[in-house]
């Protein structure tokens, strides 16, 4: 591997490790050692318009990419998100990489090296909201209440999140709690549009309603209303329970194998392969709604993939199709009927993938169980992906984006101890569970590569949020957590967004030298800690950030003016490589990787 930052190298050798079984880092060997044999490049900013020199951290990805805005909307000013979530991504992308050049290898593509970067990660995980603020027409309302964002408190004190889609759930809840019939249309409308618009403010008299019920009432009003209902849970918590995991794929082998190794990709005579993408001529059928299995489908294709998606009559409900389905063909198909679910029997018989996300059993009920597909189709790649996964059983609960933050303890990592734990509508868990869902493809059509027979890649928004955090989480267990106490961030005066002349401004200062060459190019004389932590705060006030992050960046400090629109990113002519236009109307990543 070549340079870039530690944590995302640390997550690629970590994920490759059961599916190439081999562990060595960078200077344990060659660089392409940890990979078997496929180079990574791996930087900070790579594909972007950015000097390869400049120096880069986490928070000024976040500040660049437009993720610090997005997860500071609900407060009105931008926040860092406490957890490495676009190092995180990177580490996941890289391994990704690493799993299509292997299985485009062993079907004669070759491919020798893969590069990725941690921006790159974070424009993929702010790229909905991009897109949706590039576009000419809105994906729905944006209505903002006079209070706060979710989570809840009860009054004897837990926090927690709720979750339905039916309307007549969300008004009997509320009412039995309460609530004043009068604004919660309204805030309905603001709930159900905060996948959309990553922000959810609702009137203060919802949380004035749940900070006055105990909370086993509360728990007795989501049950009897048919509501989901999550407590927002810590890392004792989770750690509490056996098995945990660092957010891995399960891959199963199906059924039926059919035994033997199966022969390479077939090729035209004469046709030279090199330029493919590595699973150029793998054909996928997809099968999925909202974010997590759309986006999987989406990362197959950008690998190269044929990817097919089943619309459903009504057509796309999430109101994101054309950004989570570009490049895709289309079949309308009614899978409610008889007919449709035969025709969709059709395409799985000669498909190398079938990627669904399902409701649990839905699968089974219609006949789509992986071992009934093995019989016609016995070197098929069946991926599910789930809210919860087969490790947990949670069938009370909706497995949606909220509930999984609020179950797998990303609350406390992404919240500083100075603060009340609190979820993020950075749809995280679905951004990660779509990285993990199309990793678990990949791993199984690398498995079929060597095994002749096909699998199964089960994953869930579970496994995406314990991707996410495995590094926070494992530091939890071990008490080896720098810069963190009990998994949370601990964070000094300049370590979130500090005001400028005329915005906000993220400069990385993680150790003493760092601090000391930061008080210098700001001219800040020696003294107490917190004494310099106002000064520097005061200094940055007197000029633009602009201004401020050349000055910064050329003295080799981390340091980034902080977007302050989401449509910013795709303007600005440094990150605008990283952008292409779709069928919106709006601006949307690009492919994550780069082949050669």
């Amino acid at each position: 591997m070549s340079g870039g930052p530690d944590l995302a190298h640390r997550t690629a050798r970590t994920r490759l490790r059961p599916w190439l079984g081999l562990v060595p880092g960078p200077a344990a060997g060659p660089a392409t050692a940890a990979a078997g044999g496929v180079e990574i490049g791996l930087t900070w900013h790579g594909g972007a318009d950015i000097d390869p020199a400049r120096p880069g951290s986490e928070p000024v990805v976040q500040a660049l990419c437009g993720l610090m805005h997005l997860h500071g909307q609900e407060a009105g000013r931008p926040r860092r998100l406490g957890l490495e979530a676009a190092s995180a991504a990177a580490g996941v992308l890289a391994g990704q990489g690493v799993l299509a050049a292997h299985v485009g290898r062993a079907r004669g593509i070759p491919v020798d090296a893969v590069e990725t970067s941690v921006l790159r990660a974070g424009t993929l995980l702010a790229g909905q909201y991009t897109a949706e603020a590039t576009s000419p027409d809105p994906w729905g309302p944006s209505v903002k209440g006079d209070g706060g964002p979710p989570p809840f408190r009860s009054a004897d004190g837990p926090l927690f999140e709720i979750e339905t889609f039916d309307p007549a759930r969300w008004l009997a809840f509320w009412r039995s709690l309460g609530a004043d019939t009068a604004v919660l249309g309204r805030a309905w409308t603001a709930f159900q549009h905060r996948y959309l618009k990553g922000h959810c403010l609702l009137t203060a008299a919802l949380h004035t309603d749940a900070a006055g019920t105990p909370w086993p009432r509360i728990v007795a009003a989501a049950q009897e209303h048919g509501l989901s209902l999550s407590a927002l849970r810590g890392y004792r918590d989770v750690l509490a329970e056996p098995g945990w995991s660092p957010g891995q794929p399960r891959l199963t082998p199906l059924p039926t194998p059919c035994g033997g190794r199966p022969a390479a990709a077939p090729q035209r005579a004469g046709t030279d392969r090199t330029g493919d993408l590595p699973l150029a001529g793998i054909r996928v059928v997809e099968a999925t709604s909202r974010v997590q299995g759309p986006l999987a489908g989406q990362l197959l294709t950008m690998l190269g993939a044929d990817v097919t998606w089943v619309e459903p009559p009504q057509g796309d409900a999430s109101g994101m199709g054309s950004l989570y389905h570009r490049g895709k063909r289309r079949t309308g198909l009614d899978l409610s009927r008889p007919a449709g679910r035969d025709a969709l029997r059709e395409l799985i018989a000669e498909a190398d993938v079938f990627l669904h996300n399902w409701r649990p059993g839905k699968a089974a009920e219609w006949g789509f169980a992986a071992g009934e597909l093995a019989r016609t189709n016995p070197r098929l790649v069946f991926g599910e992906a789930s809210g919860w996964g087969p490790h947990l059983d949670r069938r009370e609960v909706i497995g949606t984006e909220f509930m999984v933050q609020a179950y797998a303890g990303v609350s406390e990592g992404n919240t500083p101890r100075h603060e009340r734990p609190a979820t993020t509508r950075v749809l995280l868990c679905d951004m990660f569970g779509a990285l993990v869902a199309c990793e678990g493809v990949l791993a199984g059509l690398y498995r079929r590569e060597l095994s002749g027979h096909g699998w199964t890649a089960e994953s869930s928004l579970l496994t995406g949020a314990m991707a996410l955090q495995s590094h926070v989480v494992l530091g939890r267990a071990t008490g080896d957590e720098p810069g963190r106490s009990d998994g949370r961030p601990v964070w000094g005066a300049i370590d979130e967004p500090a005001g400028t002349a005329d915005g906000y401004l993220m400069v990385s200062a993680d150790d003493d030298p760092a601090y000391q060459a930061l008080c210098e190019v700001l001219e800040v004389p020696p003294g107490r800690r917190g004494e310099r932590d106002d000064q520097l705060a005061a200094r940055l006030r007197e000029a633009p950030a602009a201004q401020w992050e050349k000055l910064l960046t050329e003295a080799g400090l981390p340091a980034a003016a902080v977007c302050r629109d989401l449509s910013d990113p795709p303007r600005d002519p440094r990150l605008a490589p990283l952008f292409e236009p779709f069928a919106g109307g709006g601006q949307a990543p690009v492919a994550p990787w780069l082949f050669h």
